[in-house]
């Protein structure tokens, strides 16, 4: 059941952090036609409205274009900040190169399905077991290849996915890729993103920070940044952002560091937390 909201924040929203997947959009991947006419309203308010997402500038940059939206993009769990508009890398943080032959590693061995992203490309093993229907599925919108990932990356990636068949298994994977990058000497931000996604990223790094980096950028205090989530990686930003949302199909740690839950994704959660909190004030 959902909590009663709190009331307007005393300082009026200023930017928005919308997550991507589950939270802008439901497995469709479409953006309806409720969410669309609130992000207008907000944006003609003069509202700065952003994407923060796992996701990197390329597959994220046509929803933005489509919505009309011209501020930086938060992509890679808060690893890069990206002015679609000018084509231009604000701020970014890349994995130490030295961990990559060490997730490849431990990948080989634990039969962990991997995948390395950097702007443009995600990068997959030359043969692993990811089903068919997984990749079609989670992957539709983003340009991937298969290389030898220890020799045929083109650049140093901004993260790594490592993805499980059965959702049941996704947080003891994080749990144990903690464990196990810690047994060598790597502490990495290790977060579940998806139900079948866990993701490591630069140690410290998460959309927080990224989000944080932003509204310093633009000027714009704590107190006036709303951000809307769903799962564990949005959980620092829910926290940090002076007014935080999870919608209802939100994971229970999201749910806990959010101040208020809206509807699920499928019953318009991000638009009825813009006319709650922006469009109304």
């Amino acid at each position: 059941m959902n909590m009663p909201p709190p009331p307007p924040p005393q300082t009026p929203i200023r930017l928005v952090a919308l997550d991507l997947d589950n939270t802008l959009v439901g497995p469709s991947m479409v953006v309806t036609p409720r969410v669309r006419a609130a992000l207008a309203a907000a944006v003609a308010r003069g509202v700065i409205v952003t994407i923060a997402t796992g996701r990197g500038p390329e597959p994220t940059e046509p929803f933005a274009r489509d919505l009309g939206l011209s501020a930086p993009l938060i992509c890679f769990q808060g690893g890069l900040v990206y002015d679609y508009v000018a084509r231009r890398v604000l701020h970014e943080q890349r994995l130490d190169p030295a961990v990559i032959p060490v997730i490849v590693r431990l990948a080989e061995a634990h039969g962990w399905n991997l995948q390395f992203e950097t702007p443009t490309m995600a990068y997959l093993p030359l043969h692993s077991n990811h089903p068919a229907e997984l990749l079609e599925g989670l992957m539709r919108v983003a340009a991937w290849r298969r290389i030898d990932l220890l020799t045929e990356l083109p650049e140093t990636p901004h993260k790594f996915i490592l993805a499980v068949h059965d959702p049941a298994e996704r947080d003891a994977l994080a749990a144990e890729l903690t464990q196990r990058l810690g047994d060598e000497g790597l502490h990495l931000s290790v977060v579940p993103s998806h139900p079948i996604l866990v993701e490591g990223t630069p140690p410290g790094l998460n959309k927080a920070t990224g989000l944080a980096w932003l509204a310093d950028y633009l000027h714009i205090p704590q107190a006036a940044v709303m951000a809307v989530g769903d799962n564990d990686n949005d959980v620092p930003m829910l926290a940090w952002a002076g007014l935080g949302v999870a919608l209802d199909n939100a994971s229970p740690a999201a749910r806990a560091a959010a101040d208020w839950i809206a509807p699920a994704v499928d019953d318009d959660g991000a638009a009825v937390a813009l006319e709650r909190y922006v469009l109304a004030a």
